[in-house]
């Protein structure tokens, strides 16, 4: 594909379209290149009533889901690195041998490296240390994705993974919590979500403040339908969509990132990823 992209690298199918899914859109619509990343297959998410998985097919079923979100997106090189989906904090599943959250570093650091050094994106994308609510593959992705940024450049790291490529630009999903607190307190008040519900969402976690908010109206409605492609996950977003649109359009209408690489002035906020780029 051709070079001065941008890499999105997430854990599982449905962690992209519910962060970055318009952002994608946004660029692929300009002929940006957009290579989109799953670490797993969400082999051991929930399941929907009525999407037709087992816990024998949901990898096949979600991989097959991203694939369609893509494509209302308008992505069209979607990866896989092939790790296990590691569950949820504190479920029998983290001890499973192949889950990303045990993988050694080594292993998912390098294909992820290899991927930058053959798609030469300009950006890379990817969890906050939160993991946006704390699940184990999510900010194990942050970490190996933020040290494969700076280890692709370095042509004494994983030197058969292609030639050295350094991205100018490495940014953080940011959703602040204070719009999503907004978004809780009215399916609260709208009997959509109990209030136990609301107030995990509300963990403490390690969080960035946002430094780039991108305009993403125009792609709301291509959003949406990728949000529901995801069939098998549907149950998480049902509460979002029960909600008045023009609700969903001042939340869903925005994406919200933090530049971690280059800095960005104190006081400054961008509205494009390539801001200030050369």
């Amino acid at each position: 594909m051709a070079e001065g992209g941008i890499l999105a690298i997430f854990a599982h199918p449905d962690d992209e379209t519910f962060g970055v899914g318009a952002t994608m859109a946004r660029y692929a619509d300009r002929g940006v290149p957009v290579t989109m990343v799953s670490a797993t297959r969400g082999e051991v998410g929930e399941i929907a009533p009525g999407s037709g998985a087992t816990p024998e097919t949901l990898a096949e079923y979600r991989e097959q889901e991203l694939r369609d979100a893509m494509t209302i997106l308008g992505v069209t090189d979607v990866r896989f690195l092939g790790f296990r989906d590691s569950g949820m904090q504190g479920t029998a599943e983290n001890e499973h041998r192949d889950a990303l959250m045990n993988a050694h570093a080594d292993s998912v650091v390098e294909p992820m490296v290899r991927l930058i050094r053959a798609t030469r994106p300009r950006v890379v994308v990817t969890w906050d240390e939160s993991g946006g609510y704390g699940h184990p593959d999510h900010i194990a992705v942050h970490f190996h994705a933020t040290e494969a940024f700076r280890a692709a450049a370095d042509a004494s790291r994983y030197p058969d993974a292609g030639a050295p490529w350094q991205p100018e630009a490495l940014f953080y999903t940011a959703i602040p919590m204070h719009e999503f607190g907004k978004l809780i307190q009215e399916m609260q008040e709208l009997g959509i979500m109990e209030p136990n519900v609301a107030e995990e969402a509300g963990l403490e976690l390690p969080r960035v403040e946002a430094n780039c908010v991108i305009d993403v109206q125009d792609q709301f409605e291509r959003k949406e339908r990728a949000m529901l492609a995801h069939r098998t996950q549907i149950q998480d977003m049902e509460p979002f969509m029960k909600l008045p649109v023009e609700s969903r359009l001042r939340f869903f209408g925005r994406e919200w990132f933090y530049r971690a690489h280059p800095p960005v002035a104190d006081g400054v906020m961008l509205d494009d990823l390539f801001a200030g780029l050369e």
